[in-house]
This record gives C-alpha cells, sequence and structure tokens, in this order.
C-alpha cells in the first residue's frame, strides 16, 4: 500500500498496483481444514486483542504492550472509523473525490512494538464481512502488517504488509504489495470469493504475517473456508543483520483510486501476536 492510515485515527495499508503475479510463480495452496495445534515450537502467543464490547486493550499482552491504537493518514476527508460492534470492532475508511492516485487513505490499529534485527514475529488477524465496491468497481484491500514510525502513516515509511485485495471486474488477489523484494500475489477462485464477499452469508477469513529477522524471509497466509493459500517472500526493508526496528504492527482496510468516493469497511474480530521475545 503507498500509503494507508488515519485521518484522525487511521494507518498505513498496502495496495498493489501490478496487474498480474509474477511469471512462473506457484503459489502453495494448502486444502483442508486449518489446524489449531500451538503456532509452531518456538512462537508463542504473547499477545491477544479479542475485542469484547470494542475495548481495544488485549486480554493477553506479555510484551506489556498496552491497547491497540489508531492510525492516522493524515488525509482529509477520509473519515476513518473504529467503532464497536459485539466481540468485534468495524473498522472503516472513505477515499474523498479528487485525491491523488499516489495518496491511499486507510484505517488501521496497532499494538507499539519493539522488532529488530534477529527477531522472529507472527502477525494474525481474522476478519468477517468486508463492505465496499467488490461488484462494481473494486479497490479497496484488507490486511496485517508492520512498519516504523508512530501513530501519523507517513508514505515513505519502510512497511510489509499482506492483503486481501479487491481490484475492478471482482478480481481479488492474495498479496504482499509492500515489504518484500519482489511483489507477489496469487489470485483466489470463485468459491473463497463467494465466502468472503457474500452479502448475506460472509465466511470468516484469517490473515497471517510471519517476519522473520534472523533469515530475512516473510511468509504470508489465507486462510478461509477449507482452503490455506500460502505465498513465501525475501523481505525487502527488515533484514536478518540491519534495518529499521519495526514498531507498529496491526490490520486495516484500505481504499485506492479505482474506487474514488467509495467507503470500505470490515469487522475485525481479533489480532494476535506470536513471538520469540516475551513468550
Amino acid at each position: 500500500m503507498a500509503r494507508a492510515g488515519v485521518c484522525t485515527a487511521v494507518v498505513t495499508l498496502a495496495l498493489a498496483t501490478h496487474a498480474d503475479a509474477k511469471p512462473g510463480f506457484n503459489p502453495v495452496i494448502i486444502r483442508g481444514i486449518p489446524s489449531t495445534a500451538p503456532v509452531s515450537n518456538e512462537l508463542q502467543l504473547a499477545y491477544l486483542a479479542s475485542f469484547p464490547n470494542g475495548s481495544l486493550e488485549p486480554s493477553v499482552d506479555k510484551m506489556n504492550v498496552g491497547p491497540m491504537v489508531p492510525g492516522d493518514p493524515l488525509i482529509p476527508g477520509s473519515n476513518p472509523t473504529v467503532s464497536a460492534a459485539p466481540g468485534e470492532i468495524v473498522v472503516s475508511i472513505h477515499r474523498p473525490l479528487g485525491l491523488s492516485p499516489d495518496d491511499i487513505p486507510a484505517e488501521s490499529i496497532f499494538a507499539p512494538v519493539n522488532f529488530g534485527p534477529g527477531s522472529v514475529v507472527r502477525l494474525r488477524a481474522t476478519f468477517i464481512a468486508p463492505v465496499g465496491p467488490y461488484a462494481t468497481t473494486g479497490g479497496f484491500a484488507i490486511g496485517v502488517g508492520a512498519r516504523i514510525g508512530g501513530k501519523d502513516d507517513l508514505p515513505l515509511e519502510p512497511r510489509v504488509f499482506v492483503t486481501v485485495n479487491a481490484r475492478p471486474n471482482q478480481l481479488v488477489r492474495f498479496q504482499v504489495p509492500f515489504g518484500s523484494v519482489e511483489p507477489t500475489n496469487t489470485v483466489l477462485p470463485q468459491a473463497v470469493k463467494d465466502a468472503i464477499y457474500s452479502t448475506t452469508d460472509p465466511q470468516p477469513f484469517t490473515i497471517e504475517l510471519t517476519i522473520d529477522r534472523k533469515l530475512g524471509t516473510g511468509t504470508a497466509k489465507l486462510m478461509v473456508i477449507d482452503q490455506v493459500f500460502s505465498l513465501s517472500f525475501t523481505l525487502k526493508d527488515f533484514h536478518a543483520d540491519s534495518g529499521p526496528t519495526i514498531t507498529n504492527v496491526g490490520p486495516g482496510i484500505a481504499v485506492n483510486s479505482n474506487a474514488p468516493g467509495q467507503t470500505a469497511s470490515v469487522r475485525v474480530r481479533e489480532f494476535r501476536i506470536y513471538t520469540t521475545v516475551g513468550g
């Protein structure tokens, strides 16, 4: 995402503009119900926000991070909103008419962290019921990611994001548009799109991002109904032995230039951080 944040409470989210997946790239598609076993032998749950009554306070906080914080996209008229729903929060953002294509308003909520070289972290967010111009223009993305900086979302700050991106003609990609050495994506099949964007019976979907600053690599996963899609990539900015410290991680939504004057929202059911730090 070139830029995504909150106007008075938004953050950055990545939206890819590449028309096609990398030639010759073969994403891993794993069929079967995702395992409920522990995430790994090394990474342990360090943070959990499940949003009871819309609260941003965590129920697990081994890193002493504190509550999640809405970011700020610094785009007038983007109307970033985080509102409460039973056991969920609703995150919403608007794209004002006349906005430069280079500006991408987004609303995200972030947990302030400190993950430097040598750290390994896994981020996982569960979403349901996205609302936006899926059937018409496309142009909005839902995802989870990590970046540097504080509450204000500055477009040149290094970041890595993985998103589900609805494009024109109901084309939907699972992708790593920012933070990968080369943009990586895969087109989602019709059954998965129907499950995510159904207006009568939407299914929850989980996006996961593993950032390995021991090896300098990343892994993105999307879990929907009985399928898991996986993308592996090399980190562009957050290297194993160098690069800036990650200071914010979290889920969000953004609207790009394909959807002028449009608003998009999604319900977030929970956000988790697994790490070797504080685990």
